[in-house]
């Protein structure tokens, strides 16, 4: 697990030209003892990447690098794609506590990608297990109203909600009452509309107050599998 404090760093591509293995916004998260989670394309770029994210880490500073994918014979990095990629790279020091509202394969996922990239993760579901979140600090197996009230909610506190809309609304309800620096839920566009109209509407909550939530939560990068929602949330919180 990754000790509290450590950096992370987190490399994006901003910038393509010509055929290149990913599109600008994807991601990779570096640790400091080398582990990746996400992906930029693979391949020799990568390796690059994740070469000079590590030397960004130990300086402190971040580094833009541009790479031609070439052949070497061509003046490229090794690879026969064709183009160009210009990626950003990012020195993070993450939150202190996540808190997770829901139980399913995102949970999941979200919560080892946090724990590993620092944070001390909670989960709060009325079926979570302490056996399938084995690296998360505390799960609450109670409903959300008495789980939030467990947890100690600063301004240091992030608030994900990923509840396949069974709890939606009671999670964002208590989640508003708090202080946490951040809340995200899980929703596509239209559901998300659908929720709020019902929020401002029937519990009379302001628009100004729901304009702040993320939702839908995080990064828009084309993800799709649990394991790449977690990277696209947990890239979103740490930003």
């Amino acid at each position: 697990m990754l000790a509290k404090g450590e950096r992370l760093a987190v490399a994006t591509v901003v910038e393509t030209e010509g055929s290149a293995p990913r599109r600008e916004g994807s991601k990779i998260v570096i640790l400091q003892d080398g582990r990746t989670f996400g992906t930029i394309g693979g391949d020799r770029a990568e390796m690059i990447v994740k070469e000079k994210g590590l030397e960004a880490l130990n300086e402190g500073e971040p580094c833009t690098v541009e790479m031609k994918l070439e052949e070497e014979e061509d003046g490229g990095v090794g690879m026969k794609c064709g183009g160009s990629m210009k990626v950003f790279i990012e020195i993070l020091e993450p939150a202190d506590k996540l808190v997770l509202i829901g139980s399913g394969k995102v949970v999941k996922a979200v919560a080892e990608l946090a724990e590993k990239t620092g944070f001390d993760t909670v989960v709060i579901d009325p079926f979570a297990e302490e056996i399938d979140f084995p690296e998360s600090s505390k799960v609450i197996s109670k409903p959300i109203k008495e789980g939030i009230k467990e947890v100690e909610i600063d301004p240091q506190t992030y608030i994900a909600i990923i509840t396949q809309h069974k709890y939606d609304e009671n999670a964002l309800l208590e989640s508003l009452e708090t202080n946490a620096a951040y809340i995200g839920l899980m929703g596509s566009e239209n559901r998300v509309r659908s929720l709020f109209e019902h929020l401002e509407k029937e519990k009379n909550i302001e628009g100004k107050t729901l304009s702040q939530v993320h939702a839908p939560i995080g990064l828009d990068i084309g993800a799709e599998t649990p394991e790449e929602l977690a990277v696209s949330i947990v890239g979103e919180i740490i930003m």
